[in-house]
């Protein structure tokens, strides 16, 4: 990641406006670039309006502080393979509760009634789950 020099700090050629506040209005588009690195700094609030959608193209996207000079780095997690992982183990979990448990004797216990009765208890519970893994999906944020 480039090095952020503060303006004051910065040595070679530059250009400061100061100003209560400035306004620039592309009646088409605008565009703003730079070839390292491009910062938006701001003691207050940071808004980015757009009546439309608004996209964000980069390799990466960290979002959060920064901590102890670190960027934040807790992945975010792309619910369409985070619902077949779950689809799976529910399933899987499923099919061991269905068919292997109740058949195991060594898991069956002293009170076997006990044990059907949990296990249709894990049953339920699993078929909730399952009916909710779409819940998982943001309705306004998208990762390709």
């Amino acid at each position: 990641m480039a090095e952020f020099i503060q303006e004051d700090k910065y040595v070679g050629k530059q250009i400061l406006i100061d100003s209560d506040r400035l306004v620039f209005n592309g009646r088409n588009d605008s565009i703003f670039s730079s070839r390292n690195l491009f910062v938006f700094k701001t003691d207050g609030e940071f808004h980015i309006n757009s009546k439309n959608d608004a996209f964000l193209n980069a390799s990466k996207v960290y979002i959060g502080p920064i901590e102890n000079g670190q960027d934040v780095n807790i992945p975010a997690v792309r619910s369409r393979e985070l619902k077949l992982l779950l689809e799976d183990l529910i399933g899987s979990l499923e099919l061991f509760f269905q068919i292997q448990y109740p058949q195991t004797s060594g898991l069956m216990g002293p009170n076997p009634a006990i044990n059907l009765g949990l296990t249709q208890t894990i049953l339920k519970d699993l078929a909730k789950i399952k009916v909710r893994l779409d819940e998982i999906d943001s309705k306004n944020v998208f990762i390709k």
